[in-house]
């Protein structure tokens, strides 16, 4: 099991997504400065209520497991606030919600037909993908 720590500052901003092939950038262009492990890594939120519960709940230390040699996924025990669109194309690095309580990083590119409400983006994915792999991670997200 890898052991990863992401910290989010709790500045909000997140990926506005991909409908088609181009990655479009979050509308809140102010970036945040985390880490994984000794990694830094940029991430930028979406300003919209489900990012904004997200980090409501920060700090928090999820074991997310891996799914489809894709994604990796947590479960919460309360729902969070949705808006869910068929995005069509998804970006390694992509940080969504699937359902009202699944929270999900991708960590390779998919074509899907299912609803997710966007939440981020990790930008400079390349550098912690291969930290990601198959098996079950540990990420902390901290303010």
């Amino acid at each position: 099991m890898n052991a990863i720590r992401l910290g989010l500052v709790a500045s909000m901003l997140f990926l506005a997504g991909c409908g088609d092939d181009a990655v479009r950038e979050p509308e809140n262009q102010e970036g945040v400065t985390s880490q994984v492990e000794t990694i830094p890594v940029s991430v930028r939120f979406e300003d919209n209520p489900t990012a904004e519960a997200l980090q409501d709940r920060l700090p928090l230390t999820l074991s997310m497991q891996d799914l489809h040699q894709n994604e990796k996924y947590f479960y919460f025990d309360e729902p969070f606030p949705t808006n869910p669109e068929r995005v069509g194309s998804i970006r390694a690095g992509d940080v969504m919600l699937y359902g009202d309580d699944c929270l999900v990083l991708f960590y390779e590119d998919v074509e899907t037909s299912y609803a997710y409400t966007r939440i981020g983006r990790v930008e400079n994915f390349t550098t912690l993908a291969p930290l990601l792999g198959s098996g079950t991670v540990e990420l902390t997200f901290q303010n």
